[in-house]
């Protein structure tokens, strides 16, 4: 079994090297130093194709930004002048509604107050225009007006202007009489509003014209540069797949050739993966071979003995065993670490050494756990493994249980419902870690009485978690097993493995089950 372990490894570290050779020779492109780049003929095309790109890139991208700006600019200068209009409407209004309110002797405070917001917006919106400032926006958020730069643009706000500043000073003299406003100061200033409301109305629209014919003449520019960049991308575009669609040309005899030997590699390798599932299959055959079978667990008249046993691969690591000889009975389960083929094979070592050891009438736990560590410890050694595994051994005669070596927990329901829990942590040593461990070697008692159950486990079970990663853990498998302890030791392991089962749900389960129920009749 060794020589086949040792015979799978080498094997598998040939095809290793393999795949690396053939790694090595499928590059297609070898970069060299960015210094030979341009010198290369290979690299040429793409880095002016790449220098282009980013040419076209920051010739469009820039121009694209700027003109953007000026645009989302002259959209709010459109904006605020088509208020214009509207504010002036709404002083002209306000100044009627406070005539009349006058005429019917009722308050003008409403109006005044209308007449206040429209004078400011349409007073600071108008300077705005003139030298470029801060302004209210249409939703009442400040935002900066640009002033505006065109010369009939100019001189549209300048004609406004010269309306505004005796339409303003008529305002403002209104505002500040508060109610106490003359008749004849109203008068006129409703007069004043009548006469040029339309004239500033006309000035207005012209300025939203003149800003939108501005507008729409950057539009264009910038549709012309959008365009041109997309002609000129395109036919660079055209250049680079030209250069690649050669380069693909001459790399495919290489590229087939490539393929072909990783073909050849993969037919070879389906070949070896047949071969060692053949042979994780004989070695899985062997360990179901050498399992205790129920008709000779039957035979232990003293005992109702159930196991369970589910590895998380092919083959398993963990190990137990019931050796009935003369009398008495000898119980074993264990955990090698890891799994596959080498924790199956020294599985079977301990095995076929405890059996031997057994039928030597070797009895004694210290010289049983010894003579047993060294051997697998050499092993182990020559198969130059790091394998070992935690392994406790129960002598078993008349009701009496002598427990040694380290495992799990042992779990005893009593009868009664009493619950004990041996700590087998101070019996033993890791079974092949260490060439000495007598030191590490003791052993307890524990008598048995008609309806006690032994649970016998490996940390398949306690570790495994649900969708939450919460473990299943030792507290539950106690609670199940006491819940069942009156039940048959076959009715006591169904029970546990349904319970496991349901926790688990659909979780994948990493390491091997190991189960082993046996109760005193």
């Amino acid at each position: 079994m060794q020589l086949l372990i040792k015979d799978s490894c080498n094997k598998l570290d040939i095809y290793r090297q393999n795949i690396s050779s053939l790694h090595t020779r499928v590059k297609i492109l070898n970069i060299p130093s960015l210094t030979g780049l341009f010198q290369n003929t290979k690299y040429r095309t793409i880095l002016i194709s790449a220098a282009l790109f980013l040419t076209f890139d920051v010739g469009v991208l820039l121009p694209n930004v700027i003109i953007s700006s000026r645009l989302k600019s002259k959209a709010l200068s459109i904006n605020l002048a088509g208020r214009q209009r509207m504010l002036s409407q709404r002083m002209t209004k306000a100044i009627l509604q406070m005539q009349v309110a006058q005429d019917a002797k009722t308050s003008i405070i409403p109006s005044q107050k209308e007449l206040i917001l429209a004078y400011q917006l349409f007073d600071d919106t108008l300077r705005g225009f003139e030298i470029g400032k801060t302004v209210t926006g249409s939703d009442g958020k400040p935002v900066f007006l640009a002033a505006i730069t065109t010369e009939k643009g100019k001189a549209l706000i300048q004609q406004a202007q010269q309306i505004w500043q005796p339409y303003k000073s008529k305002i403002q003299g209104i505002l500040a009489a508060g109610e106490a406003v003359s008749p004849a100061k109203l008068k006129v200033a409703v007069a004043y509003a009548v006469e040029h409301n339309l004239l500033l109305l006309d000035l207005m629209n012209q300025l939203t014209t003149e800003q939108q014919a501005v507008a729409d003449q950057e539009a264009s520019v910038l549709q012309i540069i959008q365009f041109t960049g997309l002609v000129l991308a395109l036919i660079n575009f055209l250049i680079l797949l030209s250069h690649s669609l050669k380069k693909l040309k001459d790399s495919d005899e290489q590229i087939e050739k490539a393929h072909a030997q990783i073909v050849a590699l993969n037919e070879s390798l389906k070949d070896e993966n047949l071969r060692m599932r053949a042979e994780l299959e004989v070695t899985k055959r062997l360990q179901q071979m050498i399992l205790p079978k129920e008709q000779e667990l039957a035979e232990i008249t003293d005992l109702d003995i159930a196991s369970y046993m589910q590895p998380v691969t092919e083959v398993g690591g963990d190990y137990y065993d019931v050796i009935h000889q003369n009398g008495q009975v000898k119980i074993g389960i264990g955990d090698v670490t890891g799994h596959g083929l080498e924790s199956g094979v020294l599985m079977i070592m301990v095995q076929t050494a405890v059996r031997a050891l057994q039928e030597n009438n070797v009895t004694e736990p210290k010289q049983f756990l010894d003579t047993l560590n060294r051997t697998i410890y050499h092993n182990v050694q020559r198969m130059k493994s790091h394998r070992n595994l935690t392994l406790s051994l129960l002598d078993y005669q008349d009701g009496r249980l002598r427990v040694s070596g380290q495992h799990e927990e042992m779990i005893i329901v009593r009868a009664n419902g009493e619950l004990e829990r041996i700590d087998t942590i101070d019996l033993g040593f890791p079974i092949g870690l260490e060439k000495n461990i007598i030191p590490f070697v003791a052993h307890t008692d524990v008598n048995l009485f008609p309806g006690d159950v032994v649970v016998l486990y490996t940390d398949g079970i306690t570790e495994a978690a649900d969708i939450n990663g919460v473990q299943y853990g030792l507290e539950r498998l106690c609670t199940v097993v006491s819940n069942h302890r009156n039940a048959s030791a076959k009715e006591i392991r169904e029970a546990v493995i349904n319970d496991l089962e349901q926790y688990i749900g659909e979780q994948e389960v990493f390491d091997d089950i190991t189960l082993l129920i046996f109760k005193q009749k």
